[in-house]
């Protein structure tokens, strides 16, 4: 440790860019590896949150609606796992007012039920979602969807659809998700929505939330088996997002390797300088009775020392980069991009900074390989004599 040490210490340019080559490598790293721990759960969190974890639909697609749909919300709330369950009518219709038209998505709720299974009242900037419950002619908007219609709580705005009787309805909330749905959705009281579009005692779908979302998918084919209703978790209705995280994650990971490369064979280019300067010294060292085993840990260690100083460094810059993009530098996500997404999260996970730290040692330890058993093997007398 000492010998190798000093090799480092007598060619200090040469070290110190080795060092900063790992410490911009790891800062790299594990900056990306926060923006992608961060998109990805956001991006996870955002499709568990704004759809139910399960939804059950008809039996089969000549089936357009679900029959006898308290009795099947009362066995499902009972199963275990369930949070909430909400049966939900859904349909297109015209809202109206003055000379804004807008078509729209008219969702007929169960208030109480729909907030247990969505946490709808945590988007809404205006008004109560559970008032809704008191007011039959009452319907909640879209903030974008009320801007469209130049309309604000209060007033009434008239709903139409083909076979139906126009229906007025009194505005009394507003929400905002980030989404598309604050342009077209709305909802309204489910028994109000039935009679507008002539449809009572029936719903188009139920929305389940359960205890542990990752265990959706089971329930569902659980659900499925007992009921005979098609049950469509969360995991299956957003396999092509899962799969593109997935697929994503292959494409970082050789970015990552290609990274650690670079910084890798920077450390081993400073120590197959070192032993083409030093191939006296080593010829003396190994006169002197130093074995092959004890010339090949000189060089180990320097790149070890080298290796840790910029791992170090690099995880000190890493964090606090990670901290300016948290506080100071938000980056904004095109909402046509990335549903429900509106800025680019960073986290600040420690894992991340503990596998950049041991994937970077471990190349750098790989590195030192070459050039300590080519020390390692010099001959003694051939190497005193090229000096």
């Amino acid at each position: 440790m000492k010998i190798a040490l000093r090799h480092v210490l007598s060619r200090r340019r040469q070290a110190f860019f080795s060092i900063l080559a790992v410490a911009l490598a790891v800062a790299v790293i594990t900056v990306m590896m926060g923006l992608l721990t961060g998109f990805q759960n956001e991006l996870i969190q955002a499709s568990i949150e704004n759809s139910p974890h399960i939804i059950i639909n008809p039996k089969s697609d000549q089936e357009e609606f679900i029959h006898l749909y308290k009795q099947l919300a009362e066995q499902l709330a009972e199963k275990e796992g369930v949070i909430a369950v909400s049966p939900k009518y859904l349909g297109q219709a015209a809202l109206e007012y003055r000379e804004n038209a807008e078509a729209v998505s008219l969702q007929g709720v169960e208030p109480l039920a729909e907030d247990r299974v969505l946490r709808v009242s945590k988007d809404v900037i205006a008004g109560d979602f559970k008032a809704l419950s008191h007011s039959k002619s009452g319907i909640l908007l879209g903030d974008k969807l009320a801007e469209n219609l130049e309309v604000k709580v209060g007033d009434r705005v008239d709903a139409g659809f083909p076979g139906s009787k126009p229906t007025s309805f009194k505005v009394i909330g507003l929400f905002h998700t980030g989404t598309p749905a604050d342009e077209a959705l709305a909802y309204a009281r489910l028994d109000s929505v039935q009679a507008f579009f002539n449809e009572k005692g029936v719903v188009s779908s139920i929305g389940i939330r359960v205890n542990d979302p990752y265990q959706a998918e089971s329930l569902a084919m659980s659900i499925e088996e007992e009921t005979g209703f098609e049950a469509v978790s969360w995991i299956e209705a957003n396999a092509e997002i899962l799969n593109l995280l997935n697929t994503q994650k292959v494409f970082v990971n050789l970015f990552y390797l290609m990274i650690y490369g670079i910084a890798g064979f920077g450390i081993a280019n400073t120590l197959i300088t070192v032993v083409a300067q030093r191939t006296p010294e080593i010829g003396i060292l190994k006169a002197m009775g130093a074995s092959k085993k004890s010339i090949t840990k000189v060089f180990l260690f320097q790149a070890l020392l080298l290796g840790s100083a910029g791992l170090c460094l690099g995880c000190v810059l890493g964090y606090l980069t990670t901290l300016y993009f948290q506080r100071y530098y938000i980056i904004d996500v095109p909402q046509e991009m990335y549903f429900g997404l509106q800025t680019l999260p960073i986290e600040l996970d420690f894992l991340n900074f503990a596998l950049a730290a041991i994937f970077a040692l471990l190349v750098n330890l790989l590195a030192g390989v070459y050039p300590a058993r080519k020390a390692a093997g010099l001959d003694a007398v051939e190497a005193i004599e090229s000096a």
